[in-house]
């Protein structure tokens, strides 16, 4: 959780009219995908961390 919120922080004062939100995305125990909301609160958070994941971020 504090990975994530210090991701977050990037966005601080950027991201409106979304919140600053922060990422990580976990697959079998290693960090794979990580992201932050953009400026002009898009892309979100979640889709930067997937996109970052790339392959590693799908199911088996």
């Amino acid at each position: 959780m504090r990975a994530a919120l210090a991701l977050a922080r990037r966005g601080l004062g950027n991201a409106w009219p979304n919140p600053a939100v922060g990422c990580i995305i976990v697959k079998d125990g290693v960090v794979v995908g990580r992201g932050w909301t953009q400026p002009g609160g898009r892309p979100h958070a979640e889709a930067e961390a997937l996109a970052r994941a790339g392959a590693e971020a799908q199911f088996e």
